[in-house]
């Protein structure tokens, strides 16, 4: 009989991982229905992230967001990030047609190449529920007012449930809505600036330089 003690506590484990469900974060890549490829820039493109906007349950998710952009952006080479917390161009903004031209007008003040603007569609907190996040964000020229990129991202932290036989409680645990935000503003920003040959270009110095070219003589 003592050559199968073994079968009890391997018996007991397996009734342990019968009950066991863990947690995980799951994040798909964006939904993208606007993408601009650029040429091989020589210059710092300069960006200026704007606060997004947020639902109204929870206000200032929006900032929060923004400055998670930011700080992402800090870290990437070849751009020089700046945050401003004007939010009067969504305020006043109609449409996005309305707010696209406030923001424009705020990149030429700020002398920036380009505009990150964006909102907090959705955004859930639970425990036993799930935790879900939808954000767009929307990456716009200063010089033509064209949208370069557009993507919704989404986000969706799943809960677990832990039951241990020996100690007959059930522990629920879901990733946090915080780290939810993250993961999906940290795979956006990647979606965005880390293709390959993705570089971004300020159009007019692009097209200045086509026009300095001497058309083919006869």
């Amino acid at each position: 009989m003592k050559r199968y003690w073994f079968i009890v506590p391997c018996f007991l484990i397996f009734l342990s991982l019968l009950g066991c469900t863990p947690s995980f974060l799951y994040v798909p890549a964006p939904t993208v229905y606007v993408r601009e490829e650029f040429p091989p820039q020589d210059t710092t493109a300069r960006i200026t992230v704007l606060p997004f906007e947020s639902p109204s349950y929870y206000p200032e998710i929006g900032i929060h967001t923004s400055k998670l952009f930011f700080q992402h952006l800090l870290k990437k080479k070849g751009f020089e990030v700046s945050f401003s917390s004007e939010t009067n161009w969504y305020e006043r903004g109609k449409d996005w047609n309305g707010k696209t031209g406030l923001v424009v007008e705020e990149g030429r003040k700020l002398m920036s190449d380009y505009i990150l603007m964006g909102s907090v569609d959705y955004y859930m907190i639970g425990h036993i529920t799930n935790n879900k996040v939808t954000i767009t964000a929307r990456l716009i020229e200063v010089t033509t007012g064209e949208t370069v990129y557009f993507a919704t991202g989404y986000g969706s932290g799943k809960p677990g449930r832990t039951h241990y036989v020996l100690d007959l409680k059930a522990g629920e645990t879901t990733p946090s809505a915080t780290s939810v935000l993250y993961a999906v503003v940290e795979h956006m920003v990647k979606d965005c600036f880390d293709r390959k040959n993705y570089c971004f270009k300020s159009l007019n110095k692009f097209f200045s330089f086509a026009r300095k070219k001497e058309p083919p003589h006869d």
